[in-house]
């Protein structure tokens, strides 16, 4: 029965975007064995059909239910061997969520003598306080001038958001409304913005040639903010985007100045569209930095603090800087998504053979502290 099951289960955990995103060409078990309290199936499997078999491992606790150990590295089945190679698999999963869990805990300050003491509910009490923060997301869309139909502006949002008006406030060039926990401001300031933070920061936008001179043009802008009285950041950011999106297609907006970047209006639709397919648009929700300096490539992060984590660094790095993009992308979209965190001197792995130290210092590139990963 559970090598069916284990059959089920390790299909759908292969099918995952973040593994092979397909089913594999073939997968079997192979055989079973306890271990540690727990009952293994061995699977077998192919990711193409004239692949080499890989092998991995599924396990079932006394209640027959799947216990966290579903896993594998993708490497050669050896029926000699693949026993040997599930007990290693199992013991690194076993530290990993060890480390996850003390990485939670120093989030919450609570010590793993203080959370072995404590009930259910008191460490989930813990931890919706640990969860609360302050989620509010303020930007600019950069107007040409000030001449906009602000009436059909608010329009708009109301019904894009199936706003009533007993939840809309609507004044001169002013809109409040609220969606459930959620309070989104629209105000037209017939101003730049101030101090020539617009113009400066666009010049850190390397995919959009055209900020600099987008950002000189503006006269005006609508000042957005969203807040989640739940301290909800990602719903936050949700709201956000969608409202800064509409703002821009309803004026003809020249940009957008949020996250220390001023976006390309076309680049901003492009990511929050994601939203519909359910994925974290993260290149509008946190900046990926890129620096060339003497000491090689380096990434850094800078919005991942309205998230409720210190940001992330990758620090004079062999790697090319589309190798550094790409991972810190997928680094933010795993941390948000999965709602992770960081553990200084934790060992993290994101490919097969692949083990990265993670460690917590003052930052380079951005203020405060950081979590660097030796990528």
């Amino acid at each position: 029965m559970n090598e069916k099951k284990a059959v089920e289960i390790m299909t759908k955990w292969l099918s995952h975007p973040n593994e092979l995103a397909k089913e594999p060409a073939q997968i079997r078990a192979a055989g079973s064995f306890s271990y540690d309290g727990n009952d293994y199936v061995i699977l077998r499997f192919q990711p193409e059909r004239s692949g080499q078999w890989q092998v991995g491992v599924v396990g079932f606790d006394e209640a027959g239910e799947e216990c966290g150990h579903t896993f594998s590295e993708y490497e050669e089945y050896d029926e000699a061997t693949a026993k040997e190679r599930c007990i290693a698999m199992i013991d690194e999963l076993k530290e990993y969520w060890k480390s996850r869990l003390q990485a939670d805990l120093e989030r919450m300050g609570i010590t793993e003598e203080e959370y072995n003491n404590m009930s259910s509910e008191e460490f989930q009490q813990k931890w919706s306080e640990a969860e609360k923060q302050e989620a509010m997301r303020i930007g600019c869309v950069l107007l040409e001038d000030a001449g906009i139909d602000f009436d059909a502006l608010s329009g708009a949002l109301q019904k894009a958001f199936h706003v009533t008006a007993e939840n809309a406030t609507r004044d001169d060039g002013m809109l409040v409304f609220e969606q459930g926990p959620n309070m989104i401001a629209v105000s037209l300031m017939e101003a730049p913005v101030r101090d020539g933070e617009a113009q400066f920061y666009a010049q850190a936008n390397y995919l959009w040639d055209k900020a600099v001179d987008a950002a000189k043009r503006h006269r005006a802008h609508l000042l957005v903010m969203a807040r989640n009285a739940e301290g909800n950041a990602i719903e936050t950011a949700c709201y956000f985007a969608d409202t800064v999106n509409i703002c821009c297609k309803e004026t003809g907006a020249l940009g957008i100045y949020t996250t220390g970047n001023v976006y390309e209006p076309a680049f901003y639709d492009q990511w929050t569209q994601t939203l519909r397919e359910h994925k974290l648009p993260i290149p509008i929700w946190i900046y990926l930095g890129l620096v060339q300096d003497e000491h090689g490539n380096n990434g850094y992060t800078y919005g991942m603090t309205a998230f409720g984590r210190p940001e992330i660094e990758i620090v004079a790095s062999s790697r090319s800087l589309q190798e550094i993009y790409d991972f810190m992308h997928n680094v933010c979209a795993w941390l948000l998504a999965e709602r992770m965190y960081f553990r200084d001197g934790e060992t993290l792995t994101f490919a097969p053979g692949q083990k990265l130290t993670v460690t917590k210092s003052k930052a380079v590139f951005v203020e405060g502290e950081s979590f660097k990963i030796a990528y």
